[in-house]
């Protein structure tokens, strides 16, 4: 069977794009058996140019209103799924999967199956990751997916918040849903398992980009309670490029930077960081789904976040750490994570982390669960 692999970079080279998941994933699905064709579509034409350049003077004329471009704005859909079809190997293809952007799938006429992977939906952005829309714009993006996943053959989230959308707003047949995790974006042959903490000084990593949004300052002030508490720890911060001005008065801060996965040298100091750490610490209040917690899982370091979009999906109450609830501040975030420390239950934590990455959070896990959902679909030939 080939798949044709719809996205705009190339998924055979860049290893960035999406946080590094259009590589991973179409490798994934080769791993499942089946072979891969790139469809490109353009998204610098001038007809996507020219409606890209409307949406902004859209929002100047609105106040400063967001009007969400992208697969977010039919025109520019319309004009991403022009290119589609006219591509050389679309017709060489038996289905059509999307990694990201299955809207397109609203405008190609086609009998192929076309599979939508994504991590939310519209209706579940707004007023979580979009903020400041203009509601004419919101209530477009939403209509797009509505449709586009109604087209869609199958349907497949990151996680059950985005599945629960899928079925509730989109209105979307239940059986056609699938949920598949992200799995690291790290190397196979780079993930090698920590053992669980035994004392001594408490390695904790955070990995995010978006310093408010992943909640550094929670992260600082646990690290800082754990401290007066008595335990030697260190903050590793990776993926921020400049920290806020208060962290420099805390010497349990290391910063690390932005680590480009693209460069070997700074993949090598990331996949370090993972194997010197203890625990991950991510006190994100937004997250659609959670590729730093597989990363983590892999090396069975215990993770700690909020039980907010998908990361419940990845970081399982009990079993390889704690998605708590968003009202508790980083004082709560210490005492779980000393009451875990205390008990020994950080052991059992690091070999539910195993568990869970074998089973449900690497990717050879996902190739396996893909299989199976193209043969229950009965969309392999």
């Amino acid at each position: 069977m080939v798949i044709g692999y719809v996205c705009e970079t190339d998924p055979f080279k860049d290893r960035y794009a999406w946080s590094g998941l259009i590589f991973k994933i179409r490798e994934s699905i080769e791993k499942a058996g089946f072979q891969v064709v790139w469809i490109p579509f353009d998204v610098d034409s001038k007809f996507v140019s020219f409606f890209e350049k409307l949406r902004w003077k859209l929002s100047k004329l609105f106040g400063g209103k967001l009007f969400l471009g992208g697969v977010h704005f039919l025109p520019v859909v319309y004009g991403y799924a022009k290119t589609v079809r006219k591509n050389d190997e679309f017709d060489k293809c038996d289905a059509l999967f999307f990694p990201r952007g299955g809207q397109i799938g609203l405008f190609l006429r086609t009998n192929k199956p076309i599979i939508s992977y994504s991590d939310a939906t519209a209706y579940l952005m707004n007023n979580y990751y979009w903020k400041n829309c203009h509601p004419l714009s919101v209530k477009m993006a939403c209509l797009i997916e509505k449709k586009a996943s109604q087209r869609a053959s199958l349907n497949i989230r990151a996680s059950q918040w985005a599945v629960n959308s899928l079925i509730q707003d989109c209105k979307y047949d239940p059986i056609k849903c699938a949920v598949l995790e992200f799995g690291a974006c790290i190397d196979d042959s780079d993930i090698r398992p920590n053992g669980s903490y035994k004392g001594g000084i408490l390695q904790v990593l955070f990995s995010g980009v978006e310093w408010n949004r992943k909640g550094g300052d929670v992260a600082v002030q646990t690290v800082r309670f754990l401290i007066e508490r008595g335990y030697d720890a260190i903050l590793n911060i990776v993926g921020i490029k400049e920290l806020p001005d208060y962290c420099q008065h805390y010497g349990f801060i290391k910063n690390h930077g932005f680590l480009n996965k693209n460069d070997p040298d700074a993949y090598r100091r990331y996949v370090k960081l993972y194997k010197n750490s203890h625990i991950m610490l991510l006190p994100t209040h937004a997250e659609c789904a959670g590729i730093v917690f597989s990363e983590a899982a892999g090396f069975g370091i215990p993770a700690y976040t909020y039980a907010t979009g998908g990361t419940e999906n990845y970081v399982v109450n009990g079993i390889n750490g704690y998605a708590l609830s968003p009202d508790v501040g980083a004082e709560g975030f210490a005492e779980r994570i000393s009451k875990d420390i205390e008990s020994d239950d950080i052991s059992r934590l690091h070999q539910g982390a195993l568990r869970l990455y074998s089973e449900r959070l690497s990717w050879s896990a996902w190739s396996k669960r893909f299989k199976g959902i193209m043969d229950q679909m009965e969309l392999v030939k």
